[in-house]
């Protein structure tokens, strides 16, 4: 019974917000605010793309029968919150994506390995993006003591996937996150918790550099390197479609947040690219700015 019921706690804290403040509404609540009564389940969706159908750029979709060029490859958290399109605003072929919770580029999984490898490599995506958000459900979960074994399946595979953060977490200096690990300790940290925000942070800036120390990029810098007839960079277009026989273009790394509370985006200056090439400006706020707000009360913590 009582792994039973730690099992069902450590899947609700994925499945609903972590932060008191931004509850997410009972399945029946969403029915009756999106679905009229005696509706379809799917109604929304139907209506959904019945407008998409309607607005969209005929032109645009033209192209992309042809294929896909994007510029970005958007790395993010499954969080429905938090969907880069709408965050955005952007129209189809701009982001080549991948979702998990919490963000992560883990050295051992295929899937995320095999994405980037293809935006990269194929794609020539130009900027690859690791987008956290405040809030994240996934880390906040990662802050807590994992249950005792033996566990259901659900909760084997959650826990498994979140032991890099929860090492992270027992293992950073940053002051915030040591603060919170003394503070906390069985209790899941509130949205505006400096130490959740900077282990979330901290969370992004790991996953960068998994990206940029790991041997997808690595080969890919080096090709980059030795090519003779490497394009420029000082701002000249480069070509990013998909052919072999094209040099190998230069691809820069970000680390992003999301806050879900206002919808800004926030760039943690850990961004990455080949070495002797300068990194694109990212015309977001920093951090550092987005910290001097919230003290000055842009926030309030619930």
């Amino acid at each position: 019974m009582f792994t039973y019921i730690l099992t069902v706690y450590t899947l609700a804290l994925l499945v609903l917000s972590p932060v008191s403040a931004l509850p997410v509404p009972r399945r029946e609540a969403i029915a009756k605010r999106d679905v009229p009564a005696g509706s379809s389940d799917f109604d929304v969706l139907v209506q959904g793309n019945q407008q998409f159908r309607k607005n969209v750029d005929k032109g645009l979709m033209d192209e992309l029968k042809a294929g896909q060029h994007p510029p970005f490859m958007m790395i993010s958290c499954s969080d429905s919150r938090v969907g880069e399109g709408t965050i955005f605003n952007a129209k189809p072929g701009v982001f080549f994506t991948e979702r998990n919770i919490a963000n992560q580029v883990l050295p051992d999984d295929g899937n995320a390995q095999s994405a980037l490898a293809y935006g990269v490599t194929e794609l020539r995506v130009k900027h690859v993006i690791v987008m956290g958000h405040y809030g994240c459900g996934g880390v906040a979960a990662a802050t807590l003591p994992a249950p005792r074994r033996p566990q259901q399946p659900a909760a084997t595979a959650i826990q498994k996937w979140l032991t890099p953060i929860r090492e992270l977490y027992s293992t950073s200096t940053r002051p915030e996150v040591a603060a919170m690990r003394e503070a906390n300790k069985d209790v899941s940290p509130g949205l505006n918790d400096p130490g959740f925000r900077a282990l979330i942070e901290e969370n992004v800036k790991a996953n960068v550099q998994r990206i940029a120390e790991g041997p997808i990029i690595r080969n890919w810098f080096q090709l980059l390197s030795e090519n003779p007839d490497k394009p420029a960079t000082n701002g000249t277009v480069i070509e990013r479609a998909a052919d072999p026989s094209k040099p190998p273009a230069p691809v820069f790394i970000h680390g992003w947040i999301y806050d879900i509370a206002d919808g800004k985006i926030t760039d943690l200056k850990a961004s990455v690219g080949p070495p002797g090439m300068k990194i694109p400006q990212v015309p977001f706020s920093d951090v550092a700015t987005v910290a001097k707000r919230l003290v000055s009360g842009g926030h309030h913590n619930h």
